[in-house]
């Protein structure tokens, strides 16, 4: 029966189980949360609400306590509100966490600090903006401020103009330092890595070593004080740097800054993790597996470990843990291979490295018996398909041709168009079989994306000029389907993003009443 369910119910019922009666399992609950797919969080919340009649945070908050348990709703929450609460808990009460302002924005997409700032205002009846001036001041207000309404990159900008107002700006000209503020801020990475470059063209030096030196003199400088400093410092890195390098302040020197550390390492992809990793030791020299092993310490350690392993390494010490010492724990058991069963090709691989070249099919087989054993033994043997996105839980793989990823594209989407012409007042919610025959055009290009499973801005320009349904240019309006179909605002369109922008069209009657997509 379990094997009957969708991923998310699996997870939500595997979620209560491990709460419900005397005593947490903290091990089971620690795996079960840190390794819900980004693209999951949202329903597994409501999976799990419609199904127990609570809240998951809620049930969370009450099965946990310290450390452990504000990492826990932290990666309960979706990462677009976990990031509030961390704002929010940085301003209120006596004093203000400058670092954890620097973590949360600087570390955001523009079209993440857009989505922060309309959940803030939502949570907390505040507006983010107005609250983040009333407990800051001078450059770094400003700074923070230019950030947070900064939510569009600029599609033209003047990289040998703003490198000129830099340039003078550091010579002591008059300049106006709230708008070098603004040109900072209102640029994506990649900007910001060509205005570096122009203004290292132009001045022979680097923008981010001068930006150092003009805010270092004892925290003063141009721009007034140290946390101003470091806000531009972690701005001027690549997204894999900030990242990396905001774990490690978190972790070096006395004590630990754990609630920065929570805030880092909770959300991340796999894609991040694996970057986390190799960027931590290329700028550090470090492990950053060890670090956290050598400054933390129980069930929040290990929950601060799940986030940064790969999923199915976390898998295999949860089955492990499910059969291991006297008699086998069949209910968890079961969650585990239903959880891990699209992947168990990765999790027997895992399994053999993590555990001295132990086999999982034997652990089963000498611990489990009659059919059900032998149910799990052709799970755990099972050949899987690999494909971009199952790691997210997709299961639709890509076609082989982009002929056959249009045709099935075009014909699902004409049946719901008719669907909804038929009952126009009704709203048309896609049923999952559809939504995966949809997703067969979305994994076909994604799969050849930059950012697989997810869907880059060149991949959304080949797919929708295939599919008859083009932005008008490959430039500001490109950008501007871009940003309208990020609706996680990581940057990349993923598959919730793709099935809600489908979700929204066959709704319109733009669409809907348009003639049929070719279906030959």
């Amino acid at each position: 029966q379990r094997l009957l369910e969708l991923p998310v119910g699996v997870r939500a019922i595997a979620l209560n189980d491990a709460m419900k009666g005397w005593g947490t399992d903290e091990f089971t609950l620690t795996a079960l949360i840190c390794t819900i797919p980004e693209n999951m969080h949202k329903d597994v919340q409501d999976e799990y609400e419609k199904r127990f009649g609570k809240k998951l945070v809620d049930h969370v908050k009450s099965e946990t306590s310290f450390n452990y348990k504000k990492l826990l709703v932290a990666a309960t929450h979706t990462k677009v509100q976990s990031r509030c609460v961390a704002l929010n808990a940085a301003m209120k009460g006596m004093g203000t966490d400058e670092k954890q302002l620097i973590r949360v924005i600087v570390c955001a997409t523009m079209k993440e600090r857009e989505l922060i700032r309309g959940a803030y205002q939502e949570m907390f009846d505040k507006d983010l903006v107005e609250h983040v001036e009333s407990e800051t001041s001078g450059d770094f207000k400003g700074m923070l401020v230019a950030l947070l309404e900064s939510c569009a990159p600029d599609d033209a900008p003047d990289y040998e103009a703003d490198a000129d107002v830099l340039i003078d700006s550091f010579a002591g000209s008059d300049a106006d330092f709230e708008e070098i503020t603004r040109k900072l801020a209102a640029k994506t990475p990649s900007q910001l890595e060509e205005l570096a470059a122009a203004y290292e063209a132009k001045a022979g030096g680097s923008l981010k070593d001068k930006l150092a030196e003009e805010t270092s003199s004892f925290g003063e400088g141009i721009f007034g004080n140290s946390d101003f400093k470091s806000l531009v410092q972690l701005l001027m890195q690549p997204p894999a740097e900030r990242l990396a390098s905001s774990v490690r302040y978190c972790i070096e020197g006395w004590g630990t800054d754990d609630t920065g550390l929570i805030t880092c390492l909770v959300h991340l992809s796999e894609r991040q993790r694996k970057e986390l990793v190799e960027t931590y030791t290329a700028l550090f020299d470090r492990d950053v597996y060890a670090d956290i092993e050598g400054d933390t310490s129980g069930d929040y350690k290990q929950a601060l470990l799940a986030c940064v392993r790969p999923p199915p390494e976390t898998y295999c010490k949860a089955l492990r843990g499910a059969m291991k010492g006297l008699g086998t724990a069949d209910n968890l058991l079961i969650n585990w291979m239903c959880i891990a069963k699209d992947r168990i090709d990765e999790v027997r691989d895992a399994f053999a490295v993590m555990f001295e070249g132990e086999d999982l099919a034997s652990w089963i087989d000498g611990d489990c018996s009659g059919d059900y054993k032998d149910t799990l033994l052709r799970i755990a043997n099972r050949e899987c398909l690999k494909f971009p996105g199952v790691e997210n839980g997709v299961t639709a793989q890509a076609p082989p041709t982009q002929e056959e990823a249009v045709k099935r594209f075009n014909r699902t989407f004409n049946d719901l168009c008719t669907q909804k012409r038929n009952k126009p007042d009704d709203l048309l919610i896609i049923p999952e079989r559809q939504q995966q025959e949809l997703g067969c055009a979305f994994m076909y290009w994604a799969s050849r994306s930059s950012v697989s499973p997810n869907l880059d801005i060149a991949g959304l320009w080949d797919m929708t000029n295939a599919l008859s349904m083009p932005p008008g240019d490959d430039g500001p309006d490109l950008r501007l389907t871009f940003r309208e179909w990020d609706y996680s605002g990581t940057g990349e369109i993923d598959w919730n993003d793709f099935v809600k922008e489908m979700t929204t069209r066959v709704n319109d009657e733009g669409h809907y009443n348009a003639d049929p997509l070719p279906e030959k």
